[in-house]
């Protein structure tokens, strides 16, 4: 039996579907005339997250509901998910017949969660340990040889290409800044931020110009001045503002317990690095993503991209290598009116 690219909601399983250059209609979403896949040739793709379930008499999913639950494997267009899978798993399905005759649960394995929940207070513990413990040689907390294989999944890494357009806002008067100043500072006025430890410069932009009037927080009636930046040669960033939630090809590569584990630790990361710096921010504060920029330098990446805490719809890159973009033009604007959101302090 065959399914097809309008199946399944995993870019990975799609791309593999397209590239087998096969046409035809479905038996699944009852699509016709697209690209299609014998289902039983999927199994090695989805065998790895099918073990992470047991039958479960309490539970009041199926397999196929946990599935969608879970991982948000099938789109709506599939009429019968449990068919699908059945079929997928055609060749052994005497094996895990239970897991298709019964109910499974719907959580991830207690192990997995356990360790789950303590990834979520690593990330307190090594706050305390970077602050008031040990500074340059982590012991305690993080493992970063296993931090290592996440950040090199292909999940988290982007290419940006040359020419490229990036934005940095300055605060100025009407006259403005001439493009030789809107780079990052020169090292011996640099002080510490979310990113770059003190003396270290890096250079932070912005997607658009509407991102970095917000990143500046200028005030009424400001004037700024705005700096087009343009990549000189590719960049290679770590993407911690959506990494791909696909877990196919974790699956694939029996990974799928370091994607459940992980994915929330980088969600947690993003975060921290995204926060605006406040006034009353000790410099402390800032050493945990210090390091962990750091880290991901001495990975071989250029860059981190990150979302805009101020901007929803914007994201922001600190650049660790600046001389790989060049600001060729300024323009200076006033700011003529601001929108404040507030929400009450529990």
């Amino acid at each position: 039996m065959n399914c097809c690219i309008n199946c399944f909601t995993s870019d990975y399983l799609i791309n593999i579907i397209n590239a087998d250059d096969r046409v035809g209609d479905c038996n699944f979403c009852k699509s016709t005339n697209v690209s299609i896949y014998a289902a039983r040739e999927l199994a090695p793709f989805f065998r790895n997250i099918i073990s992470l379930y047991t039958v479960d008499e309490a539970s009041k999913l199926d397999l196929p509901q946990s599935l969608k639950k879970d991982f948000n494997l099938t789109t709506d267009e599939v009429v019968n998910s449990k068919e699908l899978f059945q079929a997928i798993f055609a060749d052994e399905i005497e094996d895990i017949e239970d897991l298709f005759n019964n109910n499974v649960s719907s959580e991830i394995k207690i192990d997995l969660l356990t360790e789950t929940n303590q990834i979520h207070g690593i990330w307190e513990d090594f706050k305390e340990e970077i602050k008031y413990t040990n500074r340059y040689h982590i012991q305690n907390t993080i493992d970063l040889n296993k931090l290592t294989n996440f950040f090199m999944h292909e999940s988290f890494y982007k290419e940006i290409k040359k020419g490229r357009i990036f934005y940095r806002c300055r605060i100025s008067d009407k006259n403005g800044f001439p493009p030789d100043e809107m780079g990052n500072p020169p090292k011996e006025l640099t002080t510490g931020g979310r990113a770059n430890p003190k003396g270290i410069s890096y250079l932070y932009v912005a997607d658009s110009l509407k991102t970095s009037l917000y990143e500046t927080r200028a005030s009424l009636f400001d004037y700024v001045t705005v700096g087009e930046f343009q990549l000189e040669e590719d960049l290679r960033i770590l993407n911690l503002r959506n990494p791909k939630d696909d877990p196919i090809p974790w699956s694939e590569n029996e990974a799928i317990e370091d994607f459940l584990i992980y994915v929330p630790f980088i969600q947690t990361l993003q975060k921290e690095i995204s926060l605006p710096i406040r006034k009353l921010d000790k410099q402390l504060d800032y050493i945990p993503t210090q390091y962990i920029s750091e880290f991901i330098k001495s990975l071989g990446f250029d860059g981190v991209e990150y979302q805009s805490s101020l901007y929803s719809d914007g994201y922001n890159l600190a650049i660790f290598n600046p001389d790989k973009l060049d600001c060729h033009t300024t323009q200076v604007y006033e700011i003529e009116g601001i929108d404040l959101y507030h929400t009450t302090v529990k």
